[in-house]
C-alpha cells in the first residue's frame, strides 16, 4: 500500500551518548577453560547487546551479491543525478526571476507538491525493484544497482527541497518547513550505506564487496563486511501505518527503544530531545561502546521500529561460541550467527594452535553447485563474511589438507518481537584485543 510521505514531519533525533566502555560478564570457571583449551584468549564472555529488525519469514527471497564497474549502470546513475540536478537549479532560476511575490510563493508550492509527487514515485521504483527480486525476476546484484538508483536519486531530490525551503523563507507570510521536514524524512529512508556504497562500486570508486540481500515485498535487508566494519540497514514497510490515531508521544519513545533495543539502551545514557516538533515518524540515535544504530520508529500502533541502520566494528562483534572441526592438521572454527550477521571464520594448525592462511569457501549441504569462493584468512587466521541464511557448510583449504563445517544460522534478537527482544539476551563472545 503507498505510504504518503506528505503526511511525514521533521524528524526527532535522540542521541545517546558512549559509555565509558563495554561491561563484561566474567565467564564461569568451565566456560574459561574450554576457551583457554581451544586458543581463543581473544574471546570473552559478555551478553550479546545487538537487537535487530528482521522481516517477516514468509514470502522473502535470500541471495548475496556484489556489483562491480559498470559503465552503463553508472551511467545510468550518473544521468539521474545530472537530471535532478538540472531540474533544482532550473527551478530555483526560475523562481528567483520572478518579481511578484504572490506568483513566486504559487510557484514555489507547486514546486513542493511536484517534489512530493516524486518522492512518492520514488518510493514505488524501490518498491517495484524489492518485488522483483522477491519473484525472482531480477538477482541480488541487479537489485543493488536499482537501489544505488534509488539512494542517488533521493540524495539529489534533496537538494531540491533544501533549495524550496531557501527560496521560501525569503517570501513573507510563506512557511513549508514542516513539508519540507516530511519530505527530508522520507527521503532519508531510501538512503543508506550500502546502497551509497553500490553507487560508488558502480563508478569504480570502491571495490566489489560481498553482500547479504534479503527481501518481501515491502522489506529489504542488506548488510556487509566493510574495512573491518559490519554494516547492516533494514527498511520494512510493513511496520509503517498511515492512522494518526493512537500514535506515541516523544515521551513514550524511550520506552520504544527500551523494549526494541534493550541492551544497548541499557549501556547508554538517555539525553531528552528540545525543539519537537508534531510528527509521525522518530528517529532514535544511539552510540554506544560496541558500535551505532539509527532506528526510524512509526508513532503508530504503540511505536514500532521499521527502518533501522547498525554499524559495529569486527572488534566489537557478537558471535556464538564457535562449531569447530579437525582434519588433516587444520582446526577451522566458525562462529555461528544471525542470518545476514557478521560470520566469524577462523583457521588454525591442529597441533599447534597457530593461526594459518588458507582459502574459504561457503556452499549448500548437497548441493552440486561450487561453493563460493569468499576469501583468504588473514594473518591472524580470521575471515568475516555476512551468514547465509539456512543451512551452509564452510570449507577451508591450504595446500593438500581441507577440513569443513555445516552449520545452522543462530536465531537473532528480533526488534519486531517484543517477547524475544524483553527476555534474558543470549550469551555471545565478543572478539577484542583486551577481553
Amino acid at each position: 500500500m503507498m505510504r504518503q510521505s506528505a503526511a511525514l514531519a521533521t524528524t526527532l533525533l535522540l542521541l545517546v551518548s558512549s559509555v565509558g566502555g563495554v561491561v563484561v560478564a566474567a565467564p564461569s570457571a568451565a566456560e574459561s577453560s574450554s576457551l583457554a583449551a581451544k586458543s581463543e584468549s581473544s574471546l570473552a564472555e559478555i551478553d550479546n547487546e545487538t537487537s535487530v529488525l528482521m522481516l517477516d519469514e514468509d514470502d522473502t527471497n535470500t541471495a548475496f551479491g556484489a556489483p562491480s564497474a559498470n559503465l552503463s549502470a553508472s551511467l545510468a546513475v550518473r544521468d539521474t543525478r545530472v537530471r535532478s540536478e538540472l531540474r533544482t537549479r532550473t527551478t530555483g532560476q526560475r523562481l528567483a526571476a520572478m518579481e511578484n511575490e504572490n506568483e513566486r510563493r504559487k510557484a514555489v508550492l507547486r514546486a513542493l507538491t511536484e517534489l512530493e509527487i516524486r518522492v512518492d514515485d520514488l518510493r514505488a521504483e524501490e518498491r517495484a525493484a524489492l518485488d522483483a527480486h522477491t519473484t525472482g525476476e531480477i538477482t541480488a546484484t541487479q537489485l543493488l544497482v536499482r537501489l544505488a538508483h534509488v539512494h542517488t536519486e533521493a540524495a539529489e531530490l534533496r537538494a531540491n527541497a533544501t533549495m524550496l525551503e531557501r527560496t521560501a523563507d525569503g517570501i513573507d507570510g510563506l512557511s513549508i518547513d514542516g513539508r519540507v521536514g516530511s519530505v527530508r524524512l522520507e527521503l532519508q529512508t531510501m538512503r543508506g550505506p550500502i546502497r551509497e556504497r553500490a553507487a560508488a562500486v558502480l563508478r569504480g570508486g570502491a571495490p566489489p564487496t560481498r553482500t547479504y540481500v534479503q527481501t518481501t515485498t515491502d522489506g529489504v535487508v542488506l548488510s556487509m563486511i566493510d574495512d573491518g566494519v559490519y554494516v547492516r540497514e533494514v527498511y520494512d514497510d510493513s511496520k509503517r501505518t498511515s492512522d494518526a490515531s493512537g500514535r506515541i508521544t516523544v515521551g513514550e519513545l524511550p520506552d520504544v527503544m527500551e523494549r526494541a533495543y534493550p541492551v544497548i539502551m541499557q549501556r547508554g545514557e538517555f539525553n531528552s530531545p528540545t525543539g519537537v516538533q508534531a510528527s509521525n515518524i522518530f528517529v532514535g540515535k544511539v552510540r554506544y561502546a560496541g558500535g551505532d544504530l539509527t532506528a526510524y520508529v512509526d508513532r503508530g500502533d504503540e511505536g514500532q521500529v521499521f527502518r533501522e541502520i547498525q554499524r559495529i566494528p569486527l572488534d566489537n562483534a557478537h558471535v556464538a561460541q564457535s562449531t569447530n572441526s579437525t582434519r588433516s592438521g587444520l582446526e577451522l572454527r566458525v562462529h555461528p550467527t544471525y542470518a545476514g550477521g557478521p560470520l566469524r571464520i577462523e583457521l588454525v594448525d591442529a597441533a599447534t594452535g597457530d593461526s594459518v592462511q588458507g582459502n574459504v569457501s561457503l556452499g549448500s549441504p548437497d548441493s552440486n553447485e561450487q561453493p563460493t569462493f569468499l576469501g583468504r584468512t588473514d594473518a591472524d587466521g580470521v575471515l568475516w563474511t555476512p551468514a547465509p541464511d539456512g543451512e551452509f557448510v564452510v570449507q577451508a583449504i591450504r595446500g593438500n589438507s581441507f577440513v569443513s563445517i555445516e552449520l545452522t544460522p543462530d536465531d537473532p534478537m528480533n526488534v519486531s518481537d517484543p517477547n524475544d527482544s524483553l527476555a534474558p539476551p543470549p550469551t555471545h563472545a565478543r572478539v577484542g584485543a583486551d577481553a
